[in-house]
């Protein structure tokens, strides 16, 4: 047991801490990226995200990437609202599940809301969101993200 013990203490005492301000940059940066979409800023502060992102939605062509995929990704969603008639859109992160740290890397789900206007009645679309970020010089930013339906 004392084995056990001793094992144990080594290991978190040998874990590099994350420092708390790292988990409230990281939730700025997730907040960032919904704010910049429900302004409609998407297009011009694409700074969450890296060159390299990923993104995952189930709109087609469902998955977006390289240079440039989160601007390409919130233009479909734009041509599809507007093909659908859809206005008003917003999404709202919810309460953090999960967020976990692996060096340079965060690993976060929440749950998500994306609200609009249909035909003028409200729509509440419910679904999870998974970013995973990366440690950059300039600061954390969104190297992939995932959306699914609840």
């Amino acid at each position: 047991m004392r084995g056990v013990l001793f094992a144990g203490a080594l290991l978190m005492a040998t874990a590099t801490p994350v420092e708390a301000s790292d988990k409230t940059d990281v939730m700025e940066i997730a907040h960032r990226w919904t704010d910049a979409f429900n302004s409609g800023r998407f297009n011009t502060d694409i700074a969450p995200c890296t060159e390299d992102s990923v993104v995952i939605d189930d709109l087609q062509p469902h998955v977006w990437q390289g240079s440039g995929a989160c601007s390409k990704w919130y233009k479909a969603v734009m041509s599809w609202a507007a093909k659908a008639a859809v206005t008003n859109a917003t999404i709202t992160l919810g309460q953090t599940r999960h967020l976990d740290f692996d060096g340079r890397y965060a690993y976060l789900v929440a749950p998500v809301k994306l609200a609009y206007s249909k035909a003028g009645k409200p729509v509440d679309f419910p679904g999870t969101i998974t970013m995973i970020l990366v440690k950059l010089e300039s600061g954390w930013r969104v190297s992939g993200v995932a959306w699914a339906d609840q």
